[in-house]
Order: structure tokens, then sequence, then C-alpha cells
């Protein structure tokens, strides 16, 4: 009977299906992590460029009369509070800049790179990704 001698040839197929499985998940894993990454990122830079635009009033200038201006090194300094503050868990080597854009709007760019799980055990892959963010905040008066 041929059917005798076929048995638990399917046997051998469940390693390479398992591997398969295996490399699958993590490719969903370090997709997964980059995503949460840029999403922290984009958090951190709208967060950071809302706040400067906020507290980084030059409160001299409104009171002479001279209406809104941002004060560079208020802008300057929330966006140094914010990276010492900023959630390490997942971004690595973050780096913010900000830039006042005329008087009342603050331009934030976050540079990091988020550590990847898996892929760097597959070789010539790299340990890590940089990703940036970018985030403008104006100033509305009322």
């Amino acid at each position: 009977m041929n059917r005798d001698r076929d048995r638990g040839t399917t046997l051998l197929f469940f390693p390479a299906a398992l591997l398969v499985m295996v490399v699958l998940a993590s490719i969903t894993v370090d997709f997964a992590r980059l995503h949460l990454g840029q999403r922290q990122a984009d958090d951190l830079a709208a967060a950071t460029a809302n706040d400067a635009v906020t507290v980084g009033l030059d409160e001299t200038a409104i009171r002479s009369g001279a209406g809104y201006r941002l004060d560079v090194s208020r802008v300057d300094a929330v966006v140094a509070a914010h990276l010492a503050g900023a959630d390490r868990s997942t971004l690595r080597g973050v780096t913010a800049r900000g830039s006042v854009q005329g008087a009342r709007s603050v331009t934030v760019t976050v540079a990091a790179h988020v550590p990847l799980a898996f892929a760097h055990a597959v070789p010539g892959t790299p340990a890590s990704v940089g990703i940036r963010a970018r985030a403008t905040a104006t100033a509305q008066l009322r």
C-alpha cells in the first residue's frame, strides 16, 4: 500500500512551518515597535511645540505693547525640558530642536532611533531604525 509508505511525511513540514511562523511573528513585533516609536516621536514633537508656543511668550514685549512675540531662550528651555522628560522606553538617542518661525509659530523636529527586537538577528539588517517627527504650533490671539 502506498498510504503506509507516505505515513508521517507531513511531520517534516511542521518544523519549516514553525520557522515561518516565528519569522512572521518577529516581523510583526518589529513593525509594531517601529510604529509605536514613530507615534511617540510625533506626540513628543506636537506636545513640545504646543508648550513652546505657549510658555515661550516674551512677557516684556507684550507688556510694552509690542505684541505677541516668542522669546527664543524660553522656547529652547521648554524644548530641553520636554527632551529631559521624554519616554525612553521605545526611543533611543532622542534629540529635539525647536525653531521660531515668525512672531507666533514654533516648529519642533525630533530625531530618534527605535531598536528592533528581532531584525538584528538576520545578518545585514540594522539593530535600530532612525525616525524623524516634526510639528508646528502657532499661537492664535483672541
